[in-house]
């Protein structure tokens, strides 16, 4: 653990020496994943699916403020979703302009995981996102976990369907989004899954705000389990159980609550081996107060003295 939190320590540093560049870089990155993944699900259109196409794009949008990439991801997706049907992009474009000015509002600087939680359903461990958050951010970032689980069930759920909404014709634009909002919003996988990432958010949420040690990775344990209770328990509800969900919850479970502790532990490191309670008091309170230090590694600097020979004479 000691060589990961040092390592972060090296990547901060040199990301306050190149933040600019860095930055850069890190949003090109975040977003060529995210319109790869898009693509992928709804690439309608052939040109704009192109690898290099999406790596160019991934790069120019790169320059644009965090808050305003995500628009720009917004408008992507439409583009592709209007090449299928103009009723699906209408209805679409609605509801991801009402999420943006959502997000937009009240969890603005989570741009990247909500573009990084398409990604992690893709790979089925969007659960390290949702208990990352959770532990570190504050109770409003769970409109990220909800719009990121929103936006990829859409993208899915119109890929799923594609054929369907291709089969018919111009007079029938108003049947097609009847039929995705329908669809969609009594899918039960997407319902069930929409719940049980709020309920992990919040249980995780509160649980680390407990007064004792090691509270972050207790919620995170605390966090998995309810995933993975909440998750099997609805399969057996629907009767849609099968081994590879088995396997999914499961496994997955155990590897995001695995990867997030890791996540918490490098990203905030705490030293609960110096653990100190303060007390003091006003006219009116005492107050306790516990202040766990973080871990933290000053960076090595040697400095070598050159003593040159004495001249004789």
């Amino acid at each position: 653990m000691n060589t990961l939190i040092k390592f972060r320590t090296k990547v901060e540093e040199f990301y306050i020496a190149h933040r600019r560049v860095a930055g850069y870089i890190l949003r090109a990155v975040i977003l060529f994943l995210c319109m790869l993944i898009i693509s992928s699900y709804i690439g309608f259109n052939e040109f704009l699916s192109q690898t290099w196409v999406v790596a160019i794009l991934a790069l120019v949008l790169a320059f644009i403020p965090i808050r305003f990439i995500m628009m720009a991801v917004v408008a992507y997706t439409a583009v592709q979703i209007f090449y299928l049907s103009i009723g699906i992009g209408v209805v679409t474009t609605v509801i991801l302009v009402v999420m943006y000015l959502l997000y937009f509002r009240f969890a603005g600087q989570y741009g990247y995981l909500l573009m990084l939680l398409p990604l992690l359903y893709f790979i089925r461990l969007p659960l390290v996102a949702v208990l990352v958050l959770a532990a570190l951010g504050p109770a409003i970032s769970v409109i990220t976990v909800i719009f990121g689980t929103v936006f990829y069930y859409l993208i899915h759920y119109i890929d799923v369907h594609a054929v369907v909404f291709a089969s018919t014709t111009g007079s029938a634009e108003f049947e097609k989004a009847e039929m995705l909002l329908q669809g969609l919003f009594t899918n039960s996988e997407f319902l069930t899954m929409l719940i049980v990432m709020f309920v992990v958010f919040m249980i995780v949420h509160f649980v680390k705000r407990a007064n004792y040690s090691h509270s972050y990775e207790l919620a995170i344990a605390v966090g998995t389990g309810v995933y993975i209770v909440m998750a099997l328990g609805s399969e057996l509800l629907f009767g849609a159980m099968t081994t590879t969900k088995l396997l999914t919850y499961c496994i997955g479970g155990l590897i995001s609550g695995a990867l997030a502790i890791l996540l918490t532990d490098v990203i905030k490191p705490l030293d609960y081996s110096r653990t100190e309670t303060v007390e003091f008091e006003d006219d009116e309170y005492n107050y306790y107060v516990k202040a766990v230090p973080k871990t933290a590694f000053k960076s090595e600097t040697v400095s070598v003295k050159k003593i040159n020979k004495r001249k004789n004479g």
